[in-house]
């Protein structure tokens, strides 16, 4: 096998892979939670996101003669400390090199990194066999749930306001308290907000009592629910129905987007049957892996 040294142009490399990851994303054996499923995307993704370590810095690739069989690579964020870990992926028949490319990334992975995590299907087997063999430690099981324009009707529109600077410290407080150890805190979804990317909120007795953060992508037709939380005091009280509500009629408001999906811990038998209620239906089961670098292997 060879590895990442070839001569083509770095872009004719980055169209390779993304054309390799999106046709082995797209299989639930194969299937890493946040590397997406269309070829375009993923090839943009790795030219234009990769910002703290760049494509050639981060991905090691395996070749048999001139056919690409493997890749794995990482997402770095320096402010965290942390990188999200894309793959292995790797072609059935060569499920043996998913070791060799892994210790290789883990050569390029630099000091300001200190942990890394992995978020593959619950069928992607030689993920998990990977995240065990480089001794990650399961932090929870995720449900990826999706809702088709098709399945939300005209009735359910709803419209909420946008999170205000005002309103800023209430929601990260939200946010903070109801998700502590997740891959965004409330800081960063406050600096993530952008045309696309916005966060709605609740109102109730004149307290913050929920709020909603939610993202789109009309260029891929893609929409998520990142994050969402009603405080303890209003809960029981149908906020959660109307943030919901409010968060798909803003993602339906792009004709681009025709499907969107949200994460949720599959222990959270209540917010599933929330979704499922207004119409989304279950896609895959996900593992999340953490790996912390100070005993690296």
């Amino acid at each position: 096998m060879k590895e990442s040294v070839i001569s083509c142009p770095l872009n004719e490399i980055i169209k390779e892979v993304a054309a390799f990851i999106a046709k082995l994303n797209g299989q639930s054996g194969s299937h890493i939670g946040y590397c997406g499923k269309q070829q375009q995307e993923i090839s943009s993704y790795l030219q234009h996101e990769l910002t703290d370590v760049p494509f050639g810095k981060a991905f090691v690739l395996a070749y048999k003669k001139e056919t690409l069989i493997g890749v794995v690579g990482f997402d770095a964020d320096f402010e965290q400390k942390s990188a999200e870990v894309w793959g292995p992926f790797v072609e059935v028949d060569h499920q043996d090199q998913a070791i060799y490319l892994f210790k290789d990334m883990l050569q390029l992975i630099p000091s300001e990194v200190e942990k890394l995590f992995m978020f593959p299907n619950k069928e992607n087997e030689t993920a998990i066999t990977t995240a065990a063999n480089f001794n990650f430690s399961k932090q929870s099981e995720q449900a990826i749930l999706i809702m088709k324009r098709n399945d939300f009707s005209d009735s359910q529109f709803s419209k909420l306001p946008l999170l205000t600077e005002q309103r800023n410290s209430e929601m990260i407080r939200l946010h903070n308290l109801a998700f502590p150890n997740t891959y965004y805190n409330g800081e960063q979804i406050i600096k993530r907000i952008n045309e696309h990317r916005k966060v709605f909120y609740y109102m109730r007795e004149d307290k913050f009592a929920g709020y909603i953060y939610v993202e789109v992508e009309p260029e891929f037709s893609e929409a998520s629910i990142e994050f969402f939380a009603v405080d303890e005091r209003f809960r029981g009280q149908s906020i959660g129905t109307e943030l919901l509500k409010g968060a798909v009629s803003w993602i339906f408001s792009f004709k681009e987007i025709d499907e969107l999906r949200l994460c949720v811990n599959s222990t959270n038998n209540q917010a599933i049957r929330l979704y499922q209620k207004a119409g989304f239906k279950l896609a895959d089961e996900l593992y999340f892996f953490q790996k912390e670098l100070k005993v690296l292997v």
